[in-house]
This record gives C-alpha cells, sequence and structure tokens, in this order.
C-alpha cells in the first residue's frame, strides 16, 4: 500500500505485517495529533501526545531539528493551534479540571515563538497583569471562551475574537475583541446581537454575526455602521458564511434548504442577488476546498457514503494537482491542514478506514510529497479491517446509509454488534473507528447505522427525526438488522446492541421495541429517562437547551414514560451492561444509577462499570483498556464463538 508513486515521489516507510491487532494498541490516543507550517514556510508545529499529555513541538525545516516546544505544567495541555505569524503560534489550553480525565477548553489561549520564548497567557481568566504604577495598557482576565475568527495575516501583532462569556444562564452575548499576541492586550470592537459567533470578509472585517435566539432558533445578522442588522432573506436566514470580500461585495453562503440538502450559494450584497454554486442529491456538504493563496472557495467535500470532493474552480491548476493526489492514494482521503502564504507548500494527511492519519510535506511547484510522520506508527493498515459502505430504502422511502466493517477474511453469517451513534442529530463517517476496529478485531461484524436525525443527509432527513427517539428511529435501526441478516452477513442468533450517549439510549429502546431481535444490550454513558433530561445535565440550564428538548421530544409526560427505557424494563429480558462516568454532565450518572436499581429490583440480568473520573465517554487509556476488556468477555459469553451451544435449551 505504501509504495512509490509514478508521478509524484515520496517516502512512506513500511510497516511489519501483523494477522492480530492487540487491544492495548487500538485504545492507545493518537500520537501525533495536528501538523501545521509556518505561514513563511520555516517551520512545524506538531501536537503530539507525549506521556499521556499534549504538548507542542516546533520543527525546522531546514535541517528538521527542534527549535523549542510548548508543554504545560500540572492539569493544562496543548490544544488547538493557530500559527499568527511565522515566528508565533496562538494555542488553546485545555484542562483536566474537577479531576476529569479528559481535557476540557475553558476559554484560555496560550502564546509562543518558535524557539519557546516569549511564552504568555493572552486571553481567558489567567491572563490578568498587576498594573499598580504604571499607565501602560496590561492583560486583564476574562471570564469567557474564544473562538479566534480571523489571525489578521496583514497585522503580525493582532488576531481577532469572538467571545462566549461565562453565565449561570448560558445566555449572556459576547463580544468581538482585538488581542495583542505578544502582551494580551484587548480592544473591543463590538458587542454580538445573540449568543454565537461573528464572521468577517477576507480581509478581517467584521461583517456577520451568527448563533440561535432563546427559543433554539438559527438566526444571522448582518455588520453596518448602524450596528446589527438581522438577515431576513428567507434563504441567507438559514446559511452560513464561507467567506468572502466586502469590497467586491460577493460572499459565500452554505444554505440549509427545506426538504433537500445543503447548497452553496455565492451572495453579492450590491446586487442582493444570489447565485447557486453546487449542490448533491444525497449529501449535505462536509466542508469546503479553499484555494491556498487567496482562500476562495473552489470546491467541496462530500461524504454520501465514502468520501468525494467536486471543484466548482479549477483554481489556477490547484484542482488538477489535488486530482492527481488522490489517485496517488487511491482509497485513502485527503486534505491540507495548512499551506503558506505563498502556497508553495502545504501539510498533506492522508486518512482511511485503516489508517488513523499520515502527514506528508507537499511541494506545490515541483509536486514532490515526502512523507514525515504518521499519527499512529504502531497501527499497520494492512492489519486493520476495511469499512464497506451500504444502504437500503426504508417502507416509507427513508435512504438509511450504513457502514459494516468485518472480521478479515469473512463476510458471511457472523456474529453481529450493532452500533447506533449519538446525537442523534450527528451520523458516522466512512474512515478509522477505533471501536469498529477493536470489535472488527475480535470476531464481529460491526454495523453503524445512518438513521432518520442524522446530519449529512438534508433538512428533510434531520427534522424526520424529531419526537421519534423512541420510534421510526428505532425502526430504522431494526429494519437495518433485518437487511444484514438477510443480506447474509449477520448470523441472526447472534446480535447485539452498543452504543453511546443517544446510542446507549437506543442500545436499550431497541431491545425494548424489537425483544427478538438481540441476545444483549450494552448502554454506554445513554440516556434512560426522558424526563430526567429536563431536571438534570447541562442541556436544560439555557433556554435554547429546553427548546431544543421541546422539539425533539415532547413536553407530554405520558410521551417521555413511553419512550424511556426505565420506564420500560419490563420488556428487557436479555443479558444487559451499563457503562456510565460519575463526572458526566451531558447525561448525568443518576441515568445509569436509577435504571440499575430498578433492573436489580427487578431480578433482571444486568453488569455495571460506572468510572469515577470520567464524564461523557471514557479517555484515559486504562479506563478504556478496562471498558472494552469487559466489553468483549461480556460480548463472547452472548454471541462469541460457542455462545449459542451455551444458551440453555427453552422447555
Amino acid at each position: 500500500m505504501r509504495r512509490l508513486l509514478l508521478f509524484f515521489t515520496f517516502l512512506w516507510p513500511l510497516f511489519a505485517f501483523s494477522t492480530e491487532v492487540p487491544l492495548s494498541d487500538l485504545v492507545r490516543h493518537i500520537e501525533i495529533e495536528e501538523v501545521k507550517i509556518s505561514p513563511e514556510g520555516t517551520h512545524l508545529a506538531i501536537r503530539k501526545n507525549h506521556n499521556d499529555e499534549r504538548v507542542l513541538l516546533f520543527i525546522s525545516l531546514k535541517d528538521r531539528k527542534i527549535t523549542g516546544g510548548l508543554r504545560f505544567k500540572g492539569k493544562d495541555e496543548v490544544g488547538d493551534f493557530y500559527w499568527a505569524n511565522n515566528e508565533r503560534v496562538v494555542a488553546k489550553v485545555v484542562s483536566r479540571k474537577a479531576a476529569l480525565e479528559m481535557p476540557i477548553y475553558y476559554g484560555t489561549l496560550f502564546a509562543v515563538n518558535v524557539d519557546g520564548s516569549k511564552k504568555k497567557n493572552i486571553f481567558g481568566y489567567l491572563a490578568s497583569e498587576t498594573q499598580t504604577g504604571t499607565r501602560l495598557k496590561r492583560a486583564k482576565a476574562t471570564y469567557a471562551h474564544a473562538t479566534i475568527i480571523d489571525l489578521l495575516p496583514e497585522d503580525k501583532s493582532e488576531i481577532l475574537l469572538s467571545t462566549y462569556p461565562w453565565s449561570n444562564n448560558w445566555e449572556t452575548t459576547g463580544e468581538i475583541l482585538k488581542v495583542n499576541i505578544y502582551n494580551g492586550v484587548k480592544t473591543r470592537i463590538t458587542g454580538l446581537p445573540q449568543v454565537g459567533r461573528a464572521h468577517t470578509d477576507d480581509h478581517g472585517n467584521v461583517v456577520f454575526a451568527t448563533g440561535s435566539n432563546r427559543k433554539g432558533d438559527y438566526e444571522i445578522y448582518e455588520k453596518s455602521k448602524k450596528g446589527w442588522k438581522k438577515v431576513e432573506n428567507s434563504l441567507l436566514a438559514h446559511g452560513w458564511p464561507k467567506g468572502g470580500d466586502l469590497d467586491t461585495g460577493e460572499f459565500y453562503f452554505e444554505i440549509d434548504r427545506p426538504n433537500s440538502t445543503e447548497q452553496l450559494v455565492k451572495f453579492n450584497k450590491k446586487t442582493n442577488t444570489i447565485t447557486p454554486i453546487f449542490s448533491h442529491e444525497i449529501s449535505d456538504i462536509s466542508g469546503i476546498i479553499y484555494h491556498p493563496i487567496n482562500d476562495n472557495p473552489i470546491g467541496v467535500y462530500l461524504h454520501p457514503d465514502f468520501p468525494e470532493e467536486y471543484f466548482f474552480d479549477e483554481g489556477n491548476g490547484f484542482a488538477a494537482y489535488f486530482r492527481g493526489l488522490k489517485k496517488a492514494f487511491e482509497g485513502y482521503r485527503i486534505n491540507f491542514t495548512s499551506f503558506t502564504d505563498d502556497g508553495s507548500l502545504g501539510i498533506l494527511r492522508v486518512y482511511g478506514d485503516r489508517l488513523p492519519g499520515d502527514y506528508f510535506l507537499a511541494n506545490l511547484k515541483t509536486k514532490k510529497v515526502d512523507f514525515l510522520l504518521s499519527s499512529s506508527e504502531w497501527l499497520a493498515p494492512e492489519t486493520l479491517n476495511s469499512m464497506q459502505a451500504d444502504s437500503f430504502v426504508t417502507t416509507d422511502n427513508m435512504r438509511i446509509g450504513t457502514y459494516l466493517t468485518f472480521p478479515k477474511g469473512q463476510t458471511k453469517n457472523l456474529p453481529m454488534v450493532v452500533v447506533p451513534h449519538g446525537g442523534p442529530h450527528a451520523r458516522d463517517y466512512w474512515g478509522y473507528d477505533q471501536e469498529a476496529q477493536i470489535l472488527s478485531q475480535n470476531g464481529y461484524l460491526v454495523l453503524q447505522v445512518n438513521f432518520r436525525g442524522s446530519t449529512g443527509y438534508g433538512d428533510h432527513f434531520y427534522t424526520a427525526g424529531e419526537q421519534e427517539w423512541g420510534g421510526k428511529i428505532q425502526k430504522d435501526i431494526a429494519d437495518a438488522v433485518h437487511w444484514a441478516v438477510e443480506k447474509g452477513y449477520a448470523d441472526p442468533r447472534k446480535v447485539c446492541i452498543y452504543g453511546a450517549s443517544f446510542g446507549g439510549y437506543s442500545a436499550l429502546m431497541n431491545p425494548i421495541r424489537y425483544p427478538d431481535l438481540y441476545k444483549c444490550a450494552v448502554g454506554y454513558v445513554g440516556v434512560y429517562d426522558l424526563e430526567m433530561m429536563y431536571k438534570k445535565g447541562d442541556i436544560k440550564r439555557r433556554d435554547r437547551g429546553l427548546a431544543y428538548l421541546n422539539r425533539e421530544l415532547s413536553k407530554d409526560k405520558n410521551f417521555l414514560k413511553e419512550n424511556s427505557p426505565i420506564h420500560n424494563t419490563d420488556k428487557l429480558n436479555i443479558p444487559l451492561f451499563i457503562i456510565h462516568g460519575e463526572k458526566d454532565e451531558r447525561v448525568p450518572v443518576e441515568h445509569a444509577e436509577e435504571l440499575l436499581e430498578k433492573l436489580e429490583k427487578e431480578g433482571k440480568p444486568v453488569k455495571s462499570l460506572i468510572v469515577a473520573n470520567e464524564g461523557h465517554g471514557f479517555y484515559s487509556e486504562e479506563n478504556n483498556m478496562r471498558l472494552y476488556t469487559e466489553l468483549l468477555a461480556f460480548l463472547d459469553k452472548h454471541i462469541g464463538v460457542g455462545s449459542v451451544e451455551k444458551q440453555p435449551t427453552a422447555n
């Protein structure tokens, strides 16, 4: 697979072939998380997981030696990062507060030079400085989250931030700030019209703001000399800005269309006209491809089943170069993480179902591509299992996308684990999936289902899942099981279901609705009491969160009980495994505790794993090793090799 290309020359290291991948290798955190090139191409910035801690390294491209780095003390680690100029990087600080294993972003931004000098907290609650005895401006503490909306390439010392203040009710609107990346001094530009963020044009001018009102309805505002004005255009009112130029008046928008998929359009502010650019029959737009020099949109990423790209502008030869790379890395997906200002060099990421990600240095002038780093060098693509995309159509004419990961060399009559995704407004993608690899490496066919309500398939598909958590969504999942059995892929006597968050809800709700399909079920950080979502957890803390619950579920208590696993335990007559983190704020651990108490009182067969310092999904390798070891043992007992023979004979 890692071979010499015909017209791109590069070095891609060979991996030793192995027939099995140990569980310990599969639960390891990715080592190289991100690689970006500096604006003038002199250095690489690399975020790396070092001894279970995220750090930042700077490497000179001239001699490939480390010139500096960034590592915090205590519970702070390096999060997402951005080149602000050729010598300085701004990074988000993530922290393991309140004994949580998973690092969380609390709003702090930190800046550092490539030689490791001039380290400085420039934004957040730790950015204050003593001002006694001087009239010079100093950095002040700000209790808010920050989103970098523009790096202002023409201004080497400042960046633009859109803020989201800390507040008990999460309803306080933020502001737009210009922040000095060397001393942290802030200049207020303007306030925001609603809870959300601002957007700039290609020259750093603040033009739009997007967010939602207290009812949870999406809104977009336009900036003028008189202040913010709500955009009333029926199309743009459901759009997301994707770049443009205030001088020419032309802007790109990705818009939601009622009963259809997303569309990329060009909006002319001066003439108030909208020109359609691109849309796909099945897929929403999953990303924009920008020109490496002028940042104009020239193409789109799509994900109907397998990933695709479409160019509507040749971009002075960049589209042809991109297509050539795609052909060279056939069977994988590619994207650029960053370019130099002149567009001559870029960092290419190659990834796929059997590859978490490899990084290359691409020379756009010579067309040479050289291997740099592997995100997980201990995982050989040849030892991992491929993911197959497919679909079926329901009786009410909904196209349901599926992903199947088979054990190596096997495709028929397999024990199957159904893994519904969270959300429900999320989706599964073709690509490397840790859990799909863990399960398939241990002999199980993995079925993932993009049921109605999933994102990525258009407005009509998204809204079809509203108030159908326990209804048509569960039918889509059950229909997918029947489909896999009819195809001959799955052994109907050996099917279990396992999912996290909304997937954990489905892992119990599906056996409640379709008890004859499953031999066991595993709920992980799952929602088990819909009424509790109105009383506990972080969703109910804000008005738009309550509006979301009312839209997705219902205020009717009978409806909530009818569609809650905790009120339907009489229908759960299969072995169950409940997994949760005690620090979960999205779905509080009380969901699991109250369900376990009720199941135990009823004498139901249930196993549990509650971990003290984990939240909404486990983070530490040690805890994940325990989780998947116990999960595999549970599955093996009920649908593994010889499991049918282990079952008691029915009278």
